[in-house]
């Protein structure tokens, strides 16, 4: 699912994102500029998709089960 980030402020290490929303734009959160593509400015429109990853979901299901059979055989 695409949608579309608006860049509202730069600092030296990091960038406040807003959501575009049909209503307007929520802020989104802080990111590091590492992530962002290279010579991004405040005011940029950045395109975001965003998909579920399966294989990542199944291994952190994995993860959790077995800390809580850890937790199980602590008790």
């Amino acid at each position: 699912m695409k949608h579309l980030v608006t860049v509202d402020s730069i600092d030296e290490s990091s960038a406040a994102l807003l959501l575009r929303t049909k209503d307007g734009e929520i802020p989104l959160g802080i990111f590091p500029l590492s992530i962002l593509p290279i010579g991004v400015r405040s005011g940029d429109i950045l395109s975001l998709t965003l998909e579920k990853d399966e294989t990542e979901t199944k291994a952190a299901e994995e993860r959790i089960r077995i800390l809580q059979e850890l937790l199980k055989k602590k008790n």
